[in-house]
């Protein structure tokens, strides 16, 4: 296993042995399967290795999986991908059969790039308060899937669940038609949700500058929007 800790000793991304590849449908794709970067193993054989971590966290959970139309031959990524880590000290532990060792890691802001660490850490925040949004629905999402596989809920109390889960699952939004106003907290779904805190985190992640008042207002408005639909889904369990 390979673990990425942060300062306070919180695991940022983790890799494993065991870890399974990421499954992908040839059959259903529009688009030949040499673009797709090859998946990442961590070998368990003796010998020199190596595993690239690309700086984010881990890919938001529950997610449409799907490949940029900015294409590199045999090294296109999936996504949706997780925000990118704050420039800071952090460790590696490399654990093998119970036994672990550890380095440090410096990650560095690019040099060619200007910007205030103000700003950089509103980016941050503001990026990583969408991701855990994200992550916070699919906790809700996983428990809506579960009632309604369950018995014991009433034709009504089914409908009222289904209705606050939405369909299907959240994609990969670099676009956002009409905008993540448009549903009153009432009515807005947990997929939906999920949907937008995802295009708000692409939208901050696309640039090294200091977020505008209209991001930041618009990750507050999730964020009201959150809280809405906890409570209506508290109001059903």
């Amino acid at each position: 296993m390979i673990e990425v800790l942060d300062g306070s000793g919180g695991t940022v991304r983790r890799y494993s042995s065991r870890d399974a590849a990421e499954a992908i449908d040839a059959g259903t794709l529009p688009y030949p399967t040499y673009w797709f970067r090859p998946p990442q193993r961590i070998a368990t054989t003796a010998g020199h290795h190596r595993i690239v971590w690309d700086l984010r966290c881990p890919p938001p959970p529950g997610t449409e999986r799907s490949f940029s139309i900015a294409a590199i031959y045999r090294n296109t990524p999936s996504g949706p991908v997780g925000p990118y880590v704050h420039p800071g000290k952090y460790r590696v532990r490399l654990t093998v059969d119970g036994t672990s060792s550890e380095r440090t890691l410096d990650v560095r802001m690019d040099p060619r790039v200007s910007i205030a660490e103000a700003g950089l850490q509103a980016q941050t925040d503001l990026s990583m308060a969408c991701y855990r949004g994200h992550i916070r629905l699919q906790e809700i999402r996983d428990a809506v899937d579960a009632a309604l596989k369950g018995g014991g809920a009433d034709a009504a109390r089914k409908s009222a669940i289904r209705m606050i889960r939405g369909e299907g699952r959240p994609g990969d939004p670099d676009i956002m038609y009409g905008s993540i106003y448009t549903e009153p907290d009432v009515k807005e779904t947990v997929v939906g949700l999920q949907e937008k805190f995802l295009h708000m985190l692409n939208l901050l992640q696309a640039a090294d500058a200091r977020p505008t008042t209209q991001a930041r207002e618009a990750v507050a408005a999730l964020q009201k929007t959150l809280a809405s639909l906890e409570a209506r889904w508290a109001a059903l369990r």
